[in-house]
C-alpha cells in the first residue's frame, strides 16, 4: 500500500510540473507573438536575421537585405532583437604589388 501511494504522489508531482511548465511556455509564446509587428527586427529559429515588412494571419514577410524578402511562418520567429547600428564602410584590402624575382647571376664558364 505504501509503495502504491508513493508512486501515485510521484506521478501527481510530475504531472503538476509538466502542467505548469507548459503554461509558462504558452505565455512566453503568446508574448512573443504580440511583439511580432511590422518594423520589428527579429531572428528566426534558423539563425536568419531580418526586419518584418508585413504580418499576415500565420505568416510574416521578412526583409533580410535590401530587396530580398522571405515569407516565413510566424512560429519560426525565435526572438525580437535590437536592430544593428549602421556599420562603418569596410575598407578594401590593399593589393600587394608583384615582386619581380631577383636576376640570376650569370654563371657560365668561359
Amino acid at each position: 500500500m505504501d509503495d502504491s501511494l508513493f508512486l501515485l504522489l510521484a506521478l501527481a508531482f510530475l504531472g503538476a510540473i509538466l502542467f505548469y511548465s507548459s503554461r509558462k511556455r504558452k505565455k512566453a509564446a503568446e508574448l512573443l507573438r504580440t511583439q511580432v509587428v511590422k518594423g520589428s527586427y527579429v531572428m528566426l529559429t534558423s539563425g536568419i536575421f531580418g526586419k518584418i515588412t508585413a504580418v499576415m494571419d500565420d505568416r510574416v514577410q521578412l526583409e533580410t537585405s535590401p530587396g530580398a524578402k522571405l515569407m516565413v511562418a510566424i512560429g519560426a520567429v525565435r526572438s525580437i532583437e535590437q536592430e544593428p547600428k549602421a556599420s562603418r564602410a569596410v575598407s578594401k584590402p590593399t593589393t600587394k604589388r608583384a615582386v619581380k624575382p631577383a636576376a640570376k647571376p650569370n654563371t657560365k664558364k668561359k
